[in-house]
């Protein structure tokens, strides 16, 4: 099996955005209170999570998927699920993975990329639907998802983890408190970091993660539920 690499000009790929050398997002240039969540999104547009100074953000999923033997993950909101890519890099490959994504051009990009690879799927989906998979489920990546739900996030963990009756989580989550060349000021940071401590239980661990890129400084939880 091989992975494939994707025509980059089908996707539109551009040259990094780097705003004062950090790489950033394609925000619009009107001004918002917050980020806002786009459901459809070209990949071009998150393309600052694919560059060298994002990357510990995902290693350290693939430390934790690593650490506790994973072996049946659901990725939510997975764009092209680039922490396959680091597992198959280190020689981490029997497991089954399935991601989902409501922007059907990045799930696009993953499919033609893993094709040959009968354990890794990704499908068009959002975290309200019950998506079945084929396999027993031990770990769910939330990498940057429960935010957009600040309100419910908690039932919605919940919920989750009990129809895929799923024991262990990896929460990233962006820190309230950003460097300043990594945020713009008229954006209020949409974060739930200071919530993430319901999730503690007795093996729970937090990692902080320092990168500098758009909203650098991240929470990355290791939830054993």
């Amino acid at each position: 099996m091989r992975k494939h690499l994707p025509n980059p000009e089908k996707y539109g790929f551009r040259e990094t955005n780097y705003v004062n050398g950090i790489p950033w997002p394609r925000l619009a240039k009107e001004k918002y209170d917050e980020v806002p969540l786009q459901e459809e999104y070209e990949m071009y547009m998150m393309d600052y999570l694919d560059t060298p100074e994002a990357l510990p953000i995902f290693e350290k999923q693939a430390d934790i998927i690593m650490k506790h033997g994973y072996e049946g993950i659901v990725d939510v909101g997975c764009r092209h699920g680039p922490v396959n890519e680091i597992l198959y890099y280190r020689g981490y490959t029997d497991y089954q993975y399935f991601g989902f994504d409501t922007s059907p051009q990045a799930i696009e990009y993953a499919q033609e990329t893993w094709q040959e690879f009968d354990n890794i799927e990704y499908t068009v989906g959002s975290w309200h639907d019950r998506l079945s998979v084929g396999f027993d489920v031990d770990c769910i990546i939330w990498s940057g998802v429960l935010l957009y739900e600040p309100d419910n996030h908690l039932e919605l963990f919940t919920d989750m983890h009990k129809f895929y009756n799923c024991y262990g989580a990896i929460i990233q989550e962006p820190k309230k408190n950003q460097h300043p060349e990594c945020w713009r000021e008229d954006l209020e940071l949409n974060t739930i970091e200071d919530q993430l401590y319901r999730y503690m239980c007795f093996n729970t661990k937090f990692y902080n993660i320092d990168v500098p890129i758009f909203s650098g400084r991240r929470t990355i939880v290791d939830v054993r539920l």
